[in-house]
């Protein structure tokens, strides 16, 4: 069936959005308890060894006996800390190795000491005056220069590489493929390598936690996207109850997968607030987010096509090399989307993770398939080029049908519809074959297109309703407010449900004493909570039927005497998933101008048709389609984190995309309602909008100039080289 676009406007506001916009929306690092003091960070300048203990000693003291000091903490004198059950770390990114266990150092920015005082101010005097001796150690700093893991490894300390199965604890999601035979000849054949760096997160909100004790309770203010695994995290590390465990995050200021997990600084605050008495109070420094906070891992791709002499796909090769902790197990899952996009006899994909001497990575705008499309996307361009086919043609002579990895049939495709869509707006049919074909106003001007696509994924969550006696619904589930709209689409999804106008019905979060919902991440908590938020709605109006009469108006109804039959929790599962496999889809459209005497691209125009289901309130996933594109944007011309290739010191600047570099948006949807994954007919928006976003922007700038760029960020370097064309061989 052929789908249309999506005409219908429930485009509402977002329900925090005056609170936001007037300074009054309270963050993590805004709370401000009774008797609070404040806790700095001192961190390792080395990347693998151990601390002199005489060094350490003496810089405690010093910090000690400076104004206002409190209490220094470090691994001499931190108390014990239990090990996290192994479901949370073993394929997962929270660190096996306990912060302040030793004197060991395993990268540069490790935890090695926490000063606590009266004021910020005094707490980052003292800790200045750490002065630290290390034990130097080879260091692994290149994933390529990592032989494979020695046997037997199971301490929190590991080395060596290895071979991960599947991504988290996705077992269906393998990272080791092989499908069909491979073909024994082909007429074109693309083998490239493609190459992505370290990204930082960089969210607006600093990571952030206030940490008190009272009695044996621990109550956590935190910058978190995932509170429930953040309290089983630290009652495993502090050696508590869980149910002693309350951690507090009502508003996420922009997270980007850095928030998704417990990192070692908020059980350190736990820890010296429990030592000190008072509540404490930690703010990471922006320079200590990328050392403290995860970060997207660097990648080798290597990618071999093989295609007839008609672009038909005849073999797939998709291998990846990435790097991860010693500490904690993180794989960046870059070969999962070329298990299923494109039709392929005979299909290889692989993944390589190496553990060096750096922090430990993590889930990160479009984990696996932001870099990975980068190499796929770029690989089909190739192979069209060389067939002379146009890119778009190309794809959608190899669209398949069904998905490949699992032989289930998609819950929902319509791709087609958004290549054909997308072509219409953006005016695909003008575009020339050859490149450098396009001028204006004396600079190179390209076009460039790519697929996008994310899973469509959903996990049980539970959902409270509270009636109050004045009419008011409050909704609440222990889910996160990221900035993507979560309260306001929860608000609509009860409002449609019940009845009630919206100005009856609220909808809370970030609180690990609401009942229970996952981590706010994999572009699954609209269809992950939104399910339960339905299940409670649907519950609610069943109640209110009876009670008032199956053709009463909820809206009319007097709620005063019924608010104890209207207060109940509801529970929804991950729904059936055994029939159909879920993906979002949607196709981007670039135009990048390229001024070659100063080495600049700009990208000028975006036209984006996205397959995601059900659009609950367009406006809102307008707005995160439109921010995934300019993190893509980001990725592809300017995010790189610049470390001495000697030291692992971070130099340099990391550079972000701007207002200034904004393009003109042109984004729409398909109206492609998938009750196959849950009742409200949604699939995930949050992360599709990055995926083959850099692959679009490197088609147009070869478009532009005829040069191939496989490694990102494409700088102003690549763009200033002089062109030459191919030879007859390189052809």
């Amino acid at each position: 069936m052929t789908a249309t676009v999506d005409r219908t406007d429930r485009s509402v506001n977002r329900v925090e959005g005056g609170e936001k916009v007037t300074g009054a929306a309270l963050y993590t690092a805004d709370v401000a308890l009774p008797g609070q003091v404040h806790a700095v960070l001192v961190q390792s300048e080395i990347p693998h060894g151990r601390v002199a203990g005489e060094s350490m000693r003496a810089s405690a003291d010093r910090a000690s006996a400076a104004q206002g000091v409190l209490h220094v903490l470090t691994p001499l004198n931190c108390p014990a800390l239990g090990t996290l059950p192994e479901e949370l770390s073993w394929d997962l990114p929270l660190e096996r190795r306990p912060p302040l266990s030793d004197l060991t150092v395993q990268h540069v920015g490790q935890h090695m000491a926490l000063v606590v005082a009266d004021t910020l101010e005094n707490a980052t005097a003292a800790a200045a005056l750490f002065d630290l001796d290390y034990e130097r150690l080879p260091a692994q700093l290149d994933a390529r220069d990592v032989p494979p893991a020695a046997d037997g490894q199971d301490g929190p300390v590991r080395h060596g590489s290895y071979r991960p199965d599947h991504f988290v604890k996705l077992s269906e999601e393998k990272l080791q493929d092989r499908r069909g035979e491979p073909p024994a000849d082909g007429a074109h054949r693309v083998a490239s390598r493609y190459t992505t760096p370290l990204n930082a997160h960089y969210p607006i909100e600093l990571s952030a936690t206030v940490a008190s004790w009272s009695g044996d309770h621990l109550t956590v203010h935190d910058s978190t996207r995932w509170i429930a695994g953040e309290r089983t995290a630290l009652a495993a590390y502090l050696g508590i109850p869980e149910e002693r465990v309350r951690v507090l995050s009502p508003l996420v200021g922009g997270a980007f997968g850095s928030k998704s997990f417990l990192w070692m600084h908020v059980v350190l605050c736990a820890v010296a607030a429990r030592e000190v008495g008072r509540p404490v109070k930690l703010v990471l420094t922006r320079d200590q987010m990328f050392s403290s906070t995860g970060h997207r891992p660097r990648t080798v791709q290597d990618l071999v096509l093989v295609a007839d002499g008609e672009g038909h796909l005849l073999g797939t090769e998709h291998h990846t090399l990435t790097e991860t902790s010693t500490v904690a197990h993180f794989c960046e899952p870059a070969g999962l989307s070329t298990r299923f996009l494109y039709s392929s006899p005979h299909l290889e994909v692989s993944h390589r993770t190496a553990r060096v001497n750096a922090p430990t990575p993590c889930f990160m705008r479009g984990p696996g398939e932001a870099p990975g499309l980068f190499a796929l996307e770029s690989a089909i361009d190739e192979l069209a080029h060389q067939l002379e086919i146009d890119p778009l043609e190309m794809r959608i002579r190899n669209h398949a049908a069904d998905d490949q990895a699992s032989g289930k049939p998609w819950s929902g495709k319509h791709l087609l519809d958004c290549y054909r869509i997308g072509a219409r707006r953006f005016g695909w049919d003008g575009r020339p074959l050859t490149p450098r074909a396009l001028r204006r106003n004396g600079v190179q001007v390209g076009w460039g297109m790519a697929t996008a696509t994310y899973p469509g994924r959903r996990m049980p969550a539970s959902c409270r309703v509270v009636t109050a006696v004045d009419g008011t619904v409050r909704f609440a589930s222990a889910t996160h407010e990221v900035g993507n709209g979560v309260r306001t689409v929860m608000t609509q999804v009860a409002a449609d449900v019940t009845g009630l106008p919206l100005s009856r019905v609220a909808f809370d979060s970030g609180d690990s004493d609401f009942p229970a919902a996952p981590y706010s991440g994999a572009s699954q908590t609209t269809a992950t909570v939104g399910s339960a938020v339905h299940a409670a709605a649907t519950e609610w109006k069943r109640r209110i039927g009876e009670l008032a009469g199956a053709h009463a108006d909820p809206a009319g109804v007097d709620l005063s005497g019924l608010a104890d039959q209207l207060s109940f929790t509801a529970d929804s599962d991950a729904g059936d998933q055994s029939g159909s496999a879920f993906q979002s889809f949607g196709a981007h459209f670039c135009e990048v101008e390229v001024d070659e005497q100063i080495g600049r691209a700009t990208v000028t125009r975006w036209v984006a048709v996205m397959d995601c289901g059900r659009v609950l309130n367009p406006k809102l996933a307008r707005n995160q389609v439109m921010g995934g594109i300019t993190f893509g944007l980001g990725m592809a011309l300017l995010e790189q984190v610049p470390y001495d290739a000697d030291t692992a010191q971070m130099i340099g600047e990391y550079y972000l995309p701007t207002h200034a570099d904004r393009p003109e948006f042109d984004i729409s949807f398909v109206d492609s309602t998938d009750f196959g994954l849950d009742p409200i007919g949604v699939r995930g928006i949050g992360e599709i909008g990055t995926c083959g976003v850099p692959a679009a922007i490197a088609g147009a700038v070869f478009h532009a100039t005829g040069k191939r760029l496989r490694d990102l960020p494409i700088t102003l370097e690549d763009l200033m080289t002089p062109y030459s064309p191919p030879t007859a061989q390189e052809a």
